[in-house]
């Protein structure tokens, strides 16, 4: 069993180190990881596993980053360049794959600075925003979701609003919505991806099947680069979301044939480490990039 075990974390973090930043590929190298299950159904009928990870860069990293012209360092800063990521990990025992069903679905994350514990409902949300944040939240996803229908790419636009006119009434923390200001001359939407349209499942339009399950050579969304040190960014919280709601035929006029409660908009909250944690122990316990792979790639699930 001791064999197996070390035979497994050795091949997930050599996939882990296949990931070159100079490719342009969407992938990242996790130095600390955290992982919970989100809803999405009926797409799945199990819950897929929301895996976030995060990689403070070092030089060679960094000057893969500037090669891409994906990194331009304002001037005056001299610290720390971290990689965020995240993904969707599932069995594909799980998915539906019936076209009937006829959803359009969707994943996001965001990001905040709240220092509150997670725990409670709505994937642990509830502790780290509080209840009326993470219900007003919902709805007001679901309410902007309802009324972009039939916009195709309306998840970006809906976004997008938000972050150019961040709703004040939502008993959210601040920066929800906000912007980061942790650099000279930086002002950055905090969102680790606008959107990813994961599926749309349907006999009506275009069918997309689900992305393949991700991992750290397959990182949903394009991974985000941040100016804080490794520790920073793993005391952040992280928001993940997974919305649906039905597709409806791109030609017809007037407002969506569904009613808003067919929305379904589902949360998890996460955070890679604590301040403490992390200068302590590196990576909340899993510093090791090989480790933060296995965690990454599903292995270690079986572990902790």
């Amino acid at each position: 069993m001791i064999r197996r075990l070390l035979v497994a974390v050795l091949a997930v973090a050599a996939v882990a180190q296949d990931c070159d930043y100079s490719s342009g590929k969407r992938c990242i190298k996790p130095q600390a990881t955290a992982t919970a299950t989100i809803p999405f159904s009926p797409l799945f009928s199990s819950p897929p596993t929301f895996v976030y990870a995060i990689d403070e860069l070092d030089q060679n990293d960094i000057a893969a980053q500037k090669k891409l012209n994906s990194l331009s360092i304002p001037d005056g800063y001299n610290g720390s360049v971290v990689k965020a990521g995240w993904w969707l990990q599932y069995d594909n025992n799980t998915v539906n794959k019936d076209r009937s069903q006829n959803r359009n679905y969707y994943a996001f994350a965001l990001e905040t600075n709240s220092t509150n514990a997670i725990g409670g409902d709505a994937g642990g949300c509830v502790n780290l925003l509080g209840s009326d944040c993470v219900n007003n939240l919902k709805s007001a996803l679901a309410v902007a979701t309802y009324n972009a229908a039939p916009i195709d790419g309306g998840m970006g636009a809906i976004l997008g609003q938000l972050y150019a006119h961040p709703l004040l009434n939502l008993s959210c923390p601040a920066d929800i919505f906000g912007t980061l200001g942790t650099a000279p001359n930086l002002d950055v939407p905090l969102t680790l991806n606008p959107f990813e349209q994961f599926a749309i499942m349907t006999d009506i339009t275009i069918n997309q099947d689900p992305l393949a399950s991700g991992s750290p050579n397959f990182v949903h969304g394009v991974p985000q680069l941040r100016y804080r040190s490794l520790a920073e960014q793993g005391a952040r919280g992280v928001v993940g979301v997974t919305i649906s709601w039905p597709v409806t035929d791109p030609f017809a006029f007037g407002p969506p044939s569904y009613s808003m409660s067919d929305v379904t908009v589902e949360t998890v909250c996460l955070r890679a480490g604590s301040v403490d944690a992390l200068k302590k122990n590196g990576a909340s316990g899993h510093r090791a990039r090989g480790l933060g792979a296995v965690l990454a790639a599903g292995v270690a699930m079986y572990l902790l």
